[in-house]
């Protein structure tokens, strides 16, 4: 009975343990709870004294050698008040993820999920165009990216592509000629697949709106866009976007993000982490609905219908994770907020059919068609 509670005293306390229960924005508090404290006899050195026994079983001697060898390697390890302080939190990315952003997924399990429902709509390499209106971070343009996953499982790798019709934010700032554009390079009869949304970085330590970067030190932000606009309107901006601005873009997101927002001294109330993931989810208002007035305005021009077949719009917010030295890495993860398909028809909404297990608040976007 002993060996049963030590070998489990180990386990609970070691750095291999889930640790996805603890509050994202108290680490160093959860931490603490799970620490030996110093009164008391180490479980590691009581597993020790307990091998050290002739009488110790021979079974529990094969399970116990293994978990010894690791600690001997420094593999597992057992938090101790010495050594907490400089422990990283390796869940923290999962926590405050789950709890800003419930249900999202990697991006390779919603690519999987939107490449299985539209190839039972006849998407096919050969008839399909794939546009994406994300920021401009380079963050969100890498081989793991789910514009990148969706393209590679919906066109041909070799041939195909992703028409950008995103700016700053995530948002479509392409405008009537960009969109005319893309919709022009439609296959005959063809269907056009369009992922969108902002994107926000949430870093190793749990922090929402900071990530790591590739050859930089410090985590930076993401979305610089939507931070950056929250920062001026703290400050007291007071911006009007014109066409002939050098900053155009940013001035737009500053200006249509203030009518989002709570008053900014209730803003400052939230705490950093629940103000940066308020504000991802305006910008995902913003981003949305720019999107389906320049769709709506596509659609009802006469014979639009005659040239294109279909259009599937997926809208949602990617979660950018770290990467670089000091980052686990890893695939982004998508929050999958609209996904509905467009014909002659009407519309139809198959978030229901394909989402259905997440336990996401979705509002509801109508196009406005004729």
């Amino acid at each position: 009975m002993k060996f049963c509670h030590l070998l489990w005293t180990l386990l609970a306390t070691s750095s291999l343990t889930t640790e996805a229960f603890i509050a994202p924005s108290t680490p160093k508090n959860a931490f603490a709870l799970r620490q030996t404290s110093n009164d008391e006899i180490s479980p590691v050195a009581e597993l020790e004294e307990l091998l050290s026994n002739p009488l110790l079983s021979a079974r529990a001697a094969r399970i116990t050698a293994p978990l010894m060898s690791l600690l001997a390697t420094g593999a597992l390890t057992v938090p101790t008040a010495a050594n907490a302080e400089g422990q990283q939190y390796p869940f923290a990315f999962d926590a405050s993820r789950a709890r800003y952003f419930p249900g999202s997924l990697p991006n390779s399990d919603v690519a999987q999920r939107i490449a299985s429902t539209l190839r039972k709509r006849e998407y096919r390499p050969y008839n399909t165009l794939v546009g994406s209106s994300l920021c401009s971070d380079e963050i969100n343009d890498t081989p793991q990216s789910l514009a990148t996953d969706i393209q590679k499982k919906l066109v041909d790798v070799k041939d195909g592509g992703v028409f950008n019709l995103g700016g700053l934010g995530g948002l479509p700032f392409v405008g009537t000629s960009g969109f005319g554009a893309f919709l022009s390079h439609c296959p005959n009869s063809g269907k056009i697949f369009i992922l969108f949304g902002p994107h926000v970085g949430i870093s190793q330590e749990g922090v929402v709106g900071k990530v790591e970067r590739i050859g930089v030190k410090k985590p930076s932000t993401s979305c610089g866009a939507a931070v950056g606009a929250y920062k001026a309107l703290l400050a007291g901006a007071d911006v009007t976007a014109t066409s002939t601005s050098s900053d155009f873009q940013e001035e737009y997101i500053i200006e249509n993000l203030k009518k989002k927002l709570l008053p900014m001294s209730e803003m400052e109330e939230k705490g950093a982490d629940d103000a940066t993931a308020f504000i991802t989810k305006k910008m995902f208002d913003l981003v949305v609905e720019l999107m389906l007035a320049n769709i709506s305005t596509a659609v009802a021009k006469d014979g639009f219908w005659t040239k294109v077949s279909e259009i599937t719009l997926l809208g949602g917010i990617v979660i950018n994770r770290g990467h670089g030295e000091a980052a686990r890495g890893g695939e982004d993860y998508f929050q999958p907020l609209m996904f509905k398909v467009l014909n002659e028809e009407g519309e139809s909404d198959l978030y229901a059919d394909v989402f259905r297990d997440l336990p996401t608040p979705v509002k509801c976007y109508t196009v406005v068609q004729g």
